[in-house]
């Protein structure tokens, strides 16, 4: 046990990653019970707590963070059991936070020439927290604007998180799969701002990686 801890703190982007990944897999198996609602949210509380984590081990401001994982925990609980009209705001809260994250990791990531298997990890999770941060401000848009987000499933109905998570997995990735889409002006906005992140991301932070990683093997096979 004190060695998966020792491990866990050793590589604190692989357990960001981690978490992030098995929240997908837990809003993908969500049934319409208000029991497991509540489940998934906690559990997906515990995402931007981990993040506020890695924010601190970052150069970014680190009161940033706090004041953001504070108050998108406690918008999304006021939420889930007095006020339902909370979770837009929980939801842009939630959403700063990835985004800060996501900028704080990428400043680590720039912090060095050298390429460590924690940077590596970093960059993965950096992927994921652009996508949930632009999953979270699809949600935001679509309570604003009902009918923002459509899908061939129940059109008439808002999307559940793990549509606009998987919506925002396939325009970040450029894959184009899928049947879940924005329609309205401001979502297509916001889609067009994560087309953009997506590609710009793979330019930079991905061709460093590669760059630097390459770099470091012609130096270690000319010694």
């Amino acid at each position: 046990m004190t060695n998966y801890l020792n491990q866990l703190k050793q590589y604190p982007y692989a357990l960001l990653l981690l978490v992030q990944l098995v929240s997908v897999l837990v809003y993908g198996f969500v049934t319409t019970s208000h029991v497991e609602h509540i489940i998934a949210n906690c559990i997906g509380l515990i995402v931007p707590l981990i993040a506020v984590w890695v924010v601190y081990r970052t150069p970014a401001v680190n009161w940033v963070g706090y004041g953001l994982a504070i108050t998108s925990v406690c918008l999304t609980l006021i939420s889930i059991f007095t006020n339902p009209n909370a979770l837009v705001f929980a939801h842009v809260f939630e959403s700063l936070l990835y985004f800060y994250a996501a900028f704080s990791l990428t400043m680590k990531l720039f912090e060095d020439d050298v390429v460590t298997k924690d940077e590596l990890y970093a960059a993965a999770a950096t992927f994921t927290l652009l996508v949930w941060g632009f999953a979270l401000a699809y949600s935001v848009c679509q309570q604003i604007y009902p009918g923002s987000i459509l899908a061939a499933i129940n059109p008439d109905k808002p999307r559940s998180m793990i549509e606009l998570l998987f919506m925002s997995f396939s325009i970040q990735s450029s894959t184009g799969v899928g049947d879940v889409i924005p329609v309205s002006p401001s979502a297509r906005a916001i889609g067009s701002l994560q087309i953009f992140t997506g590609v710009m991301y793979i330019a930079i932070i991905v061709s460093r990686l590669v760059g630097l990683a390459a770099s470091q093997k012609s130096s270690r096979l000319g010694r």
